[in-house]
């Protein structure tokens, strides 16, 4: 097998795994990630769409059998070529089965980027009591995920001031912190200085904290009782 032969297969595999890659960061939080590990995860998912088809491809001959009781058309072992083309020295490639692994690979990676985004691989491990950790890359992701956070205190250490908005969008994980805010009272100390429809800050890491309002119906109504 020479160099180029070598290329052309990795690129077969690969290809299925970055499309199926892409639609996860689409879907899901992710940390910005190396080239390395780009092309890790990519050959995993590449890998792990052709198992699939593969499992696939072998039910759908057994049903096929059983059916029309042929049991000898049954081939045990893998069914796909594309196993010849990637392990062994077969140099012709089925076009068909690129394209259905190409186009299986759009849901393989919306699939996994919602079980990610969701954390309920992380739900369910908690559940069997397999680990204690919370899912999210960091507490900073784990916060501004919550399902029952809505209106927060960022408190700004840089500038001494508090904002008290509700929580429209926030960055990645990441030293730098950018978050946007709408609804926003703006305080120093006790005082309230302004109001404004939204804010966006960039927050330098150990320079804020984020508060959140007990509530009883929302965050406003909460601040309301409390100001009156």
């Amino acid at each position: 097998m020479d160099i180029t032969e070598l290329v052309w297969k990795l690129f077969i595999l690969l290809l299925p795994g970055v499309i199926a890659t892409i639609m996860i960061n689409q879907v899901s939080e992710h940390k910005k990630s190396s080239i390395f590990e780009f092309t890790v995860y990519s050959a995993v998912l590449g890998l792990s769409s052709v198992l699939i088809m593969e499992i696939f491809y072998s039910l759908w001959n057994v049903l096929v059998a059983i059916f029309t009781w042929n049991f000898h058309s049954l081939r045990w072992g893998t069914n796909l070529s594309l196993w010849d083309n990637l392990f062994g020295n077969r140099v012709e490639i089925n076009k068909i089965e690129i394209i259905i692994s190409y186009i299986f690979s759009i849901p393989l990676g919306v699939a996994y980027g919602y079980i990610s985004s969701k954390k309920i691989l992380n739900r369910l491990f908690k559940k069997w009591k397999l680990t204690n950790r919370y899912g999210d890359n960091d507490v900073w992701s784990f916060l501004c995920n919550s399902p029952e956070i809505d209106w927060i205190y960022l408190r700004d250490k840089s500038t001494q001031l508090t904002y008290f908005g509700k929580l429209r969008a926030f960055s990645d994980s990441g030293k730098k912190r950018e978050i946007l805010l709408q609804e926003v009272e703006v305080y120093r100390d006790e005082n309230r200085l302004y109001d404004i429809d939204s804010v966006y800050l960039e927050l330098d890491e150990y320079q804020f904290s984020i508060e959140t309002p007990k509530k009883q119906n929302n965050g406003r109504d909460n601040e309301e009782q409390t100001t009156e």
